[in-house]
């Protein structure tokens, strides 16, 4: 992997080549395990307002849209909400995770510059050796642009339908004997629904230099959005009426947050030939935002910071290869809740929920892991991967209130006391192995392999700290997901692949009738998935890709409101998710696409007695180059459908994010 950028550096050419790419832990393509990317080319004529125009054309990922940049992700698992639901996610930048253990946000990706990404990668399934505790269900990778290898200066304006504005620079120049990029953004947006709109801004730095014997880089990346966001609407496919789907019922509401991390990782050879890399990182994040689904709209800002290292290395021994690691990691977290005034509610709902602070806690916490595994090629075209990774997670919590569910005063609330309770200091540790084995087989033009992998996550910090009514200590373990996965790619006569998976989860985290967070709940999934790509003529080319999985209950429990019964569908769950796309090329001038995707139909409740409909939609796209000026137009749902983008049931009602109609972008592009 080294090498090219060794005798690059030795030779003293110039710092731009065709074609590098330096690791860390970022997620490989064409490995023995289910991944896939996107590259720039197929970035390009995504040209993403919102994660979830990426994640469609990747098989096995689902991310829905909720209101401007808010969203929910799924990887080969149910839509995943709450703290428990982007704890079962691993979100990469480089390699490294965006946030500490214990401190996801289902909006995480918000925080990363996909805009302007080099590539997006998903692996799917458990993340297993070299990612740390999260990566239960899958690990999201996103690559920013290396000056080194995607030299590029440019300018670019967009704007689009529902007042959307997008202005966009991205620069490259020598610094010394390395080189910098600087890519930033700027999105002002309105929306279809009353009262809905954001503004959305990154920054990304990235430099590199070539070192004596491999390469030194640094990133630092920043983002901020803020946001007037819309709630759900109600009722029955409410989304598909002209009115109701304008609808803007919490126009109070708002989001505001901002995140900034720095990476700095250095590789190289040494003289034995054995590859090292050492990353240094830190982080910053902060959120505020108004719990406009709740009685009495608590406000909450959260928070944390964090520092760790990571070391790798790569060595031949004599019985193949052997990839070992160590991580550690400092960690501080605040989350505060404040209620201004009684809530708006009938008695019996505003008497447990007083006015005044309702959390006020911080967590300091450390993580140390590692893995080790072993290549061997027992024979010609066989290849055994074997290893192991090892996850120490712990929590010091600090509450800065009174401890029990008593108003901020002291007082005692009524109708059996305040809903909001607050556990006395206490801490948590969680030590957890996950193996992993995978053999593979290479044929002339194809690959097979099996993979049996173990993914865990330690339970979020609001999990354990933010409780309610009388639960005074929530004994929570950490979830594992054992799977099995069993694929095949090739590139003849077409580029294809094709996996199938079957996964357990136990220790799943939900809270039960009486609002206690347990970790007793079990789920199974099992499922197909496939993509391919192939040229039809000189000028044109097809891709798809594609999932069919079902996702299911394995207990039982009354939840109040509803009861999970053993092998019923988990809600929000569809079985299938498609998407396809046709490309024209007929040179380098011109550049067309018409893209589909589809959701399948999925239930809306635990007991499976509503479900949404599903839908199709389809999107297109033309690029025409102008020599230094480019122009381009993207179409969205060009047979304006009326769909949601996320449907539930909760609290008796139907309730939707609604999709938006027919919409274009025109962008004006120079280079130089």
């Amino acid at each position: 992997m080294l090498e090219g950028l060794l005798m690059l550096a030795l030779a003293g050419e110039p710092t731009v080549v065709d074609r590098l790419e330096v690791r860390g832990r970022d997620i490989a393509p064409d490995t023995e395990q289910a991944t896939a990317r996107l590259g720039v080319a197929e970035l390009e004529a995504v040209r993403p307002t919102h994660p979830s125009e990426v994640f469609a054309r990747l098989p096995g990922s689902w991310v829905t849209r909720g209101s401007g940049q808010e969203h929910l992700s799924a990887v080969r698992s149910p839509l995943l909400a709450g703290a428990g639901g982007c704890g079962a996610l691993l979100i990469l930048e480089e390699g490294i995770p965006i946030r500490p253990p214990g401190f996801c946000n289902v909006n995480n990706l918000f925080e990363v510059n996909l805009h302007q990404a080099a590539g997006v990668s998903v692996l799917r399934g458990p993340g297993g050796l070299g990612h740390a505790s999260g990566g239960l269900h899958g690990v999201m990778d996103v690559r920013t642009r290396s000056p080194m290898t995607e030299p590029l200066n440019a300018v670019r304006l967009e704007a689009g339908s529902d007042d959307y504005y997008r202005g966009e620079v991205r620069l490259t120049g020598d610094v010394g004997d390395g080189a910098v990029a600087l890519d930033a953004s700027a999105v002002n947006a309105g929306s279809f629904r009353q009262d809905e709109g954001y503004d959305h801004h990154f920054m990304t730095l990235h430099h590199a230099v070539p070192t004596a014997r491999g390469q030194w880089e640094t990133i630092l990346t920043g983002a901020q959005l803020d946001q007037d966001t819309a709630g759900f609407i109600l009722g029955e496919r409410s989304y598909a009426d002209p009115e109701l789907r304008r609808a803007n019922l919490n126009p109070e509401a708002f989001r505001s947050g901002s995140a900034v991390r720095l990476i700095s990782r250095a590789q190289w050879l040494d003289d034995a030939g054995v590859e090292n890399r050492v990353t240094g990182f830190a982080r910053r994040s902060r959120m505020t935002f108004l719990q406009h689904f709740l009685p009495g709209q608590p406000l909450e800002r959260n928070g944390q910071v964090s520092v760790g290292l990571q070391f790798d290395q790569d060595r031949q021994v004599p019985v193949g290869t052997l990839k070992w690691g160590l991580d550690v990691e400092w960690f501080n977290g605040f989350l505060f809740q404040f209620q201004d005034g009684e809530a708006d509610a009938p008695p019996a709902v505003a008497g447990i929920r007083p006015p005044g602070r309702h959390y006020d806690y911080e967590v300091d916490g450390q993580r140390l892991g590692g893995y080790l595994a072993v290549e061997h090629e027992p024979a010609s075209h066989w290849r055994i991967r074997a290893g192991i990774h090892a996850d120490w997670v712990r929590y010091d919590y600090d509450n800065r209130m009174a401890e029990g569910n008593r108003a901020e005063d002291g007082s005692e609330c009524e109708f059996g006391g305040c809903l909001y309770n607050r556990p006395a200091d206490r801490s948590d540790d969680y030590l957890e192995l996950a193996p992993e084995l995978t053999i593979s087989r290479q044929f002339q033009d194809a690959m097979a392999w099996l993979r049996l992998a173990r993914g865990f996550r330690a339970p979020q910090a609001t999990e354990l700290y933010r409780l309610q009514r009388g639960q005074d200590v929530a004994d929570l373990d950490a979830e594992h997901l054992d799977a099995a996965e069993l694929g095949v790619r090739g590139n003849v006569p077409v580029e294809w692949e094709l996996v199938g998976f079957y996964q357990r989860k136990r220790n799943f985290i939900f809270r039960d009738a009486e609002g206690f967070n347990v970790s007793d709940g079990r789920t199974g999934h099992r499922g197909a998935e496939f993509s391919l790509r192939q040229p039809l003529t000189d000028t044109l080319s097809a891709a798809a890709r594609g999932t069919y999985a079902i996702h299911w209950y394995r207990f039982d429990r009354d939840l109040g409101g509803e009861r999970i019964e053993r092998g019923r569908d988990v809600s929000s769950a569809p079985r299938r998710l498609a998407s396809a796309d046709l490309t024209w090329r007929p040179d380098d001038r011109w550049l067309a696409q018409l893209a589909v995707e589809h959701t399948g139909r999925y239930w809306l409740d635990a007991e499976n007695t509503r479900r949404y409909g599903g839908h199709t939609l389809w999107h297109g796209f033309i690029r025409r180059d102008l020599g230094q000026w480019t122009a381009s137009l993207r179409l969205r749902n060009i047979s304006a459908r009326r769909y949601a983008e996320r449907a539930d049931f909760a609290f008796g009602n139907f309730r939707y994010f609604p999709g938006g109609g027919r919409s274009a972008f025109a962008s004006l592009e120079r280079r130089w």
